[in-house]
């Protein structure tokens, strides 16, 4: 919010919106005037418009700017799994035992649960937790074996060698992560590399002036050196950056893959 306020001179207040994976949120902005409110897009949020658990459609959602992309992993407490390797035969020798905390139903998460168990054979049970306090703590508390989380969602935990990255979702290894497989190293489809993102979008009426205008600043907002410096503490691709035009074909393309990985494994509504 600073930073595109800087840019296009004016006060841009956030207001955090909860419920229903983002969904709410974006509700609420599609119910102003257009032109007069943004929302944060992600890769979770996208999801449930396929999955059949959104309150809104892609037709009513216009493309500004990505700011983010970024990987995620397969997480266990330290002490418990010393590779993907111990970790994937306990899935086989026990099938759907272990647990994975995950974001939701339907979820990019589900769908590399469910592409791991038809791709490789390990079989684990996805546990819901709408809150990331909620995943985090589950973790830590031995109330489940696993969680799929955003590197830079966790960075505090990573710091501090109480979380374990045991197998990545990213097409190419991580920084500092270079010794840990990647789901395509293991076997899995690329298609299955569903970035997690978060990218601005506003309402589809919205005129293309102010469109352009907005992701006009969105791009010098990104090149700002508190922001880069933003972006490598949460392990954002240095490439996130999208204007309107590649961040709308982007999404495009995402709401495809999604919908076809759905289906492909039997997801959704």
């Amino acid at each position: 919010g600073t930073a595109m306020a800087t840019q296009i001179g004016v006060d841009v207040p956030v207001v955090n919106v909860e419920g229903a994976t983002g969904s709410t949120g974006m509700t609420q902005m599609l119910a102003s005037s257009p032109g007069d409110a943004m929302a944060i897009l992600i890769q979770d949020t996208l999801t449930t418009v396929p999955a059949g658990g959104a309150s809104f459609s892609m037709d009513e959602v216009k493309a500004v700017c990505r700011l983010q992309s970024m990987p995620s992993a397969l997480f266990v407490k330290k002490g418990t799994y010393s590779s993907w390797e111990e970790l994937a035969a306990a899935a086989k020798k026990a099938p759907g035992t272990l647990q994975v905390a995950t974001v939701g139903t339907n979820s990019v998460d589900d769908i590399v649960l469910a592409s791991l168990k038809q791709e490789l054979g390990t079989s684990f049970r996805a546990v819901p937790f709408s809150e990331p306090t909620e995943r985090y703590a589950a973790l830590l508390g031995g109330h489940v074996d696993v969680l799929y989380e955003q590197l830079g969602d966790v960075r505090e935990y990573l710091d501090s060698g109480q979380f374990v990255p045991l197998a990545l979702s990213a097409a190419e290894p991580v920084e500092g992560y270079e010794d840990v497989p990647t789901l395509t190293d293991l076997g899995l489809p690329d298609e299955v590399m569903l970035p997690q993102f978060r990218g601005i979008v506003v309402n589809s009426e919205t005129p293309d002036e102010t469109v352009a205008a907005l992701s006009d600043a969105c791009e010098k907002a990104f090149g700002t050196e508190k922001f880069k410096a933003f972006q490598e503490e949460n392990f954002a691709d240095a490439d996130s950056f999208q204007d309107a035009d590649e961040f709308q074909a982007f999404l495009d393309k995402q709401y495809g893959l999604i919908d076809r990985q759905l289906n492909a494994y039997h997801l959704g509504d």
